[in-house]
């Protein structure tokens, strides 16, 4: 029997089960947001002036001796916060000092507060506090009011500290952190950081949108499923953070096995907004009528930074039989139906012809050509050609007059040249003319002095490179596109929360001024930094070397894409010198 006669029965006890069951809506009480305002603890990092939301480890202590002038401390992160995202209370720093001094030390110490803009500084009054310094540290606090003041979108929030005194010019105030001996920290009073991005969404079995469940479903159409979407200002709340989900029954009291459910971190939407799921499977014996839905949003700290109550609502019924014998049904007739469906496609895809096509048929794959904003995650194994697709974009890019930064990590800038000249990619006049910049993050970790003019002497001190790539960028930087190959030598000198606060960062920051931010990397990077740069990227391509009959091939395929169709499925390619990538299309010259 071919598809066709399974295809009209589906969509006959489709059309059944609309007809028979006029979905019932459930009724919705009122919705209640309740966003505490949290004391949110940013601590002195071990790197030196930065703030961290992680707690300090058994780390060494670091110190600095105050020099006349005040120590700058900031979080490194560009903040993308939701409008909700406000700072409002009292700051109050708590640092240890101590002196070189026998006597006691009477100091004076500053505290401020600053929220960086794209467009200028935000600069919250000063607080001074007098304090007594002893040779041993010892925790000294400054309290700064502050009035109401949103975290505005593209920010940077860091604090400066000093202490002054009026003792013998041999004297001196030392400031240390990053241990948890000496964990000085600044608590910052905070609330809306965290948001929802649109309302939660209910789902049957099917992942259809509905509000109306058949209690008698038998397993696996006894399940709602729950969608939300969560807007983060922190990346550590990303990582460490958690969603709970609660349901609660007719009588408005904790469902049995659905309370504090935990929701799992699933797509991402942008770099700072995430999809969170979770189902429960109700019981044929649940009572039928109206249930809510509760949601918790608690932050890495521990803090419940977004509690939902009667935020969404479904109700469970008890339709007629006849329903319920087209509800079981489906899934198998959908199987069915589907399989033969996909048997055949596959049976005639086998039959088409390929045709070599050039590399212009990436933007084919992409449904166009990838707009300026757009963060691009490439992976794939050894020898797979994620390199040589990023220069080749780059080298579009400089063909259409777009500024580019290229920032490498496995080989020196010459090697990348002379590659990219025997592929005909001669990227010289675009060097001389100021479009192409590179940046050197591998001469130094080869021991070589680097010809560059941008380059870090340590790969892993993610805030020198991040300022290099920043110092790289035209002096009118709209459109500047950056590819960063790779990220997989960074894994060994970084954590992983601090390479993907890095890839935020600077994505962010690309984003910003309208350019394409392009990052590779290989299938042994960390497992949470793969998952969370697939799910800021906006696109992800996959790309893969196998073998097939002693022949070594390629193949690449868009995983993900937001917001616009483009081509699924694996497209083999090949390499050819002096040609670069080349594909095989099902059409000649498509």
């Amino acid at each position: 029997m071919g598809p066709r006669p399974i295809i009209i029965a589906l969509l006959t006890l489709t059309i059944l089960t609309i007809v028979l069951d006029q979905p019932h809506v459930a009724a919705t009480l009122a919705p209640t947001s309740l966003t505490p305002t949290v004391n949110r603890r940013f601590f002195l990092s071990t790197a030196p002036n930065n703030l961290t939301l992680s707690s300090p480890g058994d780390a060494t202590p670091q110190s600095l001796t105050f020099a006349g002038r005040p120590m700058v401390f900031a979080y490194q992160p560009i903040l993308l916060p939701p409008p909700s995202a406000t700072i409002a209370g009292t700051l109050t720093f708590s640092i240890w000092l101590s002196s070189n001094s026998t006597r006691s030390v009477r100091v004076l110490l500053q505290g401020v507060f600053h929220e960086s803009l794209p467009s200028g500084s935000l600069n919250f009054p000063s607080s001074f506090q007098n304090a007594t310094v002893t040779r041993v540290p010892a925790p000294a606090s400054v309290t700064l009011p502050i009035v109401s003041q949103p975290l505005f979108f593209e920010s940077q929030i860091s604090v400066s500290i000093n202490a002054t005194h009026a003792g013998s010019a041999n004297t001196s105030i030392t400031l240390s952190w990053g241990s948890t001996q000496t964990p000085s920290s600044v608590l910052v009073p905070m609330s809306g950081y965290d948001a929802l991005a649109n309302p939660i969404q209910i789902q049957n079995w099917a992942q259809f949108p509905t509000t109306s469940f058949n209690v008698s479903a038998s397993y696996p159409t006894n399940v709602v499923y729950f969608l939300a979407q969560v807007i983060f200002t922190f990346p550590e709340d990303i990582l460490n953070g958690r969603v709970n989900l609660t349901v609660v029954d007719t009588r408005l009291n904790p469902v049995n096995l659905a309370t504090n459910l935990s929701m799992a971190r699933s797509q991402g939407v942008s770099p700072t907004t995430f999809t969170y799921t979770t189902d429960w499977f109700y019981p044929n014996n649940s009572t039928t009528g109206v249930y809510q839905i509760n949601v918790d949003v608690i932050d890495s700290q521990s803090n419940v930074a977004l509690s939902l109550r009667e935020i969404a609502s479904f109700s469970l019924t008890r339709p007629n039989p006849l329903l319920t014998t087209t509800l079981n049904l489906l899934p198998y007739a959908a199987l069915g139906g589907v399989g033969i469906v996909a048997g055949v496609v596959f049976y005639r895809r086998r039959k088409t012809r390929s045709y070599l096509v050039p590399f212009d048929h990436f933007n084919t794959l992409t449904g166009g050509e990838l707009a300026g904003g757009t963060v691009m995650a490439v992976e794939g194994n050894t020898g797979s050609g994620k390199s040589l697709l990023s220069q080749q974009m780059m080298y579009e890019d400089l063909r259409k007059g777009e500024p580019c930064v290229f920032v490498t990590t496995g080989d020196f800038p010459s090697n990348i040249r002379t590659g990219m000249n025997a592929m005909n990619l001669d990227v010289t006049g675009y060097e001389q003319n100021g479009l192409l910049t590179f940046v050197d993050s591998y001469s130094a970790e080869a021991g070589r002095e680097s010809p560059e003019k941008y380059f870090v002497s340590s790969m892993g001190d993610l805030t020198s490179l991040g300022m290099k790539i920043s110092s790289s960028l035209p002096s009118t930087p709209k459109g500047t596109n950056l590819y960063f190959d790779s990220l997989m030598p960074l894994a060994s000198k970084a954590k992983p929360e601090s390479i993907i606060s890095f890839v935020q960062s600077i994505g962010a920051r690309v984003r910003g001024i309208g350019g394409k931010a392009v990052f590779t990397f290989g299938p042994s990077m960390d497992g949470i930094v793969q998952r969370q740069l697939e799910e800021m990227a906006d696109c992800v391509v996959q790309m893969e070397a196998f073998e097939e009959r002693g022949l070594r091939r390629r193949r690449l395929r868009i995983t993900k894409l937001r917001s616009r169709p483009h081509v699924e499925g694996w497209v083999l390619f090949g390499i050819e010198a002096g040609r670069g990538i080349i594909f095989y299309s099902k059409k000649p010259g498509s």
